[in-house]
């Protein structure tokens, strides 16, 4: 083999062992754990993303609104098991939606919107709801956001199971905006799950086991355990992300 064909063979096999590193580089999945309480500021885990990242999507798309009117509400909640999709009236029996306050700027938190679903029409988005709240299908979330949403208290004393699953879409400055998932045995401490970033327009599984919850080990054996979804934005927002929708919030407990 020639010298110059030497060359070719060595720089092809280069850029194929550097296919992975650049893979990894681009495709961190965002996923945190974290704490929040109720009374005090969520303190953000540290991050050694710059600030001021462009955002991960284009300019806002404008999805037509469903014709369809929302009618009715929704069953209520089996002690044990919940299944919430947000086609029906939300928050209903055993959902709280509220602004943890310490940011008196806005009064913001979530709601259920049209804009984008993982099934139906609806689901539910971080920013719609409270006094301030936005419209998806205009407006990206804002900075100093503090929006819970917490469903509960259920029984877990004689459980030996308990799982949340639900489907979540997040577009998220990363490392300095936080989507979180929780679970809480006295509606004060709340010890999560979480993501941080894009997840590229996907829809993703996100699970919290009640034997294992992160920073808390297991909340079965408690007469009340609530679960919650957070999201967090610092003071400094660089414009054009759309935040975390989740949907189909699956909630089972059984002895």
């Amino acid at each position: 083999m020639t010298r110059s064909k030497w060359i070719v063979v060595v720089v092809v096999l280069l850029l194929l062992a550097m296919v992975p590193v650049l893979a990894m580089a681009q495709g961190r999945d965002g996923v945190v754990t974290a704490k929040f309480t109720r009374g005090q500021p969520f303190q953000a885990p540290v991050s050694n993303v710059p600030k001021g990242a462009a955002p991960a999507v284009g300019p806002k798309a404008v999805l037509p609104r469903t014709p369809a009117q929302k009618l009715g509400l929704a069953p209520a909640a089996v002690t044990f098991r919940v299944r919430e999709g947000f086609e029906y009236s939300w928050p209903n029996d055993g959902w709280e939606t509220y602004d943890l306050g310490f940011e008196p700027s806005s009064d913001i938190c979530w709601d259920d919107e049209n804009w984008i679903a993982y099934k139906g029409n609806w689901s539910a988005w971080a920013a719609g709801g409270c006094a301030d709240g936005l419209d998806p299908n205009f407006d990206y979330y804002v900075d100093n956001m503090e929006s819970i949403a917490t469903l509960g208290p259920f029984n877990t004393e004689l459980a030996d199971h308990g799982r949340l699953n639900f489907r979540y879409w997040n577009n998220s400055e990363e490392g300095w905006d936080f989507f979180l998932w929780c679970a809480s045995v006295d509606n004060i401490d709340f010890y999560c799950n979480g993501h941080t970033g894009s997840t590229n327009d996907r829809w993703r599984v996100g699970r919290l086991d009640l034997a294992n919850v992160p920073g808390y080990g297991s909340m079965l054996g408690y007469s009340d355990v609530w679960i919650g979804f957070a999201f967090f934005s610092d003071s400094i927002i660089s414009f054009g992300y759309d935040g975390p929708f989740i949907d189909q919030v699956a909630l089972k407990v059984r002895n």
